[in-house]
């Protein structure tokens, strides 16, 4: 559950902050979301993007394995997918095949891969409200492992983050979608196993939005209220499996960078300052490391993790956690790879032109 009255104590960038707050709980039966000009902006750009997946048809992917192999091929891999790495996504994608129809729109859960603290799915949406370009207006995760992660740690506050992004449209009408989750309550491990369930809720089209929000800058919000007011509650089981092993480094020397406003400016200001960057750890699967507790407003350069082959595989943006009242000395970061990898392939992990060694397990 991600709790509105701690989110102060929760450093992340504006566009995270803003995708916490939209998964907020809401109490009332109709909800009005809140647009913002950032906001109309990014819709736009949205749907420039998906218009060209829109387009396809043929190629589209509808599982995991198939989206991954794109991946592998995007990332610089040559030829087909390498036979140990195709093992290890294998390895990792769960089935699923789970339905829920409301107000004529049909979900499906396709399949999971999960890691420690990542979820990747592939959810497949039709429906004859499906006009032009729309979106859910909260996602998020219930179910029996989230609610006893929750309990054990009742004052921890949680960022998490998630995109939907448009694979491509079947023939039948029906649209794929790639759904990523990073994060969740504190302690929760999505490799032990457990149930789940993905909530969606209401249905916004962007059309309806760019009608309700005039041109022009907007100081204050604007209210839009849903198209559809409905709701999808997907249940599945997670299998349990064995920790992943780690690649690690013990520390680091990296540069961040914080943007301040100054009173009488008209623009930022940028500053950097270098800190020490331990506990790095790399899975299949994503990454997380500490950072001392002055550099909770400083971000560092994107995250990528270098193969063996001249293969570069991206990692999604990281997201940290406080705790109220907490004294520790170091907040920890985590995010996701593009796609899982074989760790025996990792030759470093990057943050911008910075590589840093890995060690293997064991050794």
């Amino acid at each position: 559950m991600l709790y509105r009255e701690m989110f102060d104590e929760v450093h992340a960038p504006q566009g995270l902050k803003e995708e916490v707050l939209n998964m907020t709980k809401q109490d009332t039966a109709r909800v009005a979301r809140k647009i913002s000009t950032a906001f109309v902006i990014a819709a736009v750009l949205a749907v420039v993007l998906a218009g060209t997946a829109l387009a396809a048809v043929a190629g589209v992917p509808q599982t995991l394995q198939e989206w991954f192999n794109q991946q592998w091929t995007e990332s610089g891999g040559e030829g087909t997918m390498p036979k140990e790495e195709a093992e290890v996504i294998e390895g990792l994608i769960q089935p699923v095949g789970v339905t829920r129809v409301n107000k004529g729109i049909s979900v499906t859960l396709d399949s999971v891969t999960a890691g420690k603290n990542n979820i990747w799915m592939i959810l497949k949406v039709k429906g004859e409200p499906l006009t032009g370009e729309w979106e859910f207006g909260r996602m998020s995760f219930g179910g029996k492992l989230i609610e006893e992660a929750e309990a054990k740690s009742p004052n921890q506050a949680t960022v998490s983050q998630h995109s939907m992004d448009l694979l491509g449209t079947m023939e039948d009408g029906t649209e794929v979608y790639l759904f990523k989750y990073s994060g969740g309550p504190a302690g929760v491990n999505y490799l032990e196993g457990g149930e789940l369930e993905l909530r969606l809720q209401d249905f916004y089209l962007e059309a309806s939005i760019d009608a309700a929000v005039p041109a022009g800058i907007h100081e204050d919000p604007i209210q839009v209220f849903p198209d559809v007011e409905a709701r999808w509650v997907l249940p599945f089981t997670l299998e349990s499996m064995k920790e992943m092993p780690a690649l690690t480094a013990k520390s680091a020397s990296l540069k961040g960078t914080d943007t301040v406003w100054k009173e009488g400016k008209e623009e930022p200001e940028k500053i950097s300052k270098t800190f020490t960057v331990q506990n790095i750890q790399v899975t299949s699967i994503g990454y997380s490391y500490t950072i001392p507790k002055e550099a909770a407003d400083f971000w560092f350069d994107n995250v990528s993790l270098r193969l063996k082959g001249d293969v570069t595989i991206q990692g999604t943006e990281a997201a940290h956690v406080t705790v109220q009242g907490a004294e520790d000395a170091a907040l920890k970061r985590q995010g996701t790879w593009d796609l899982p990898v074989d760790l025996s392939k990792v030759e470093a992990i990057c943050f911008g032109d910075v590589a840093i060694p890995l060690k293997q397990p064991g050794k």
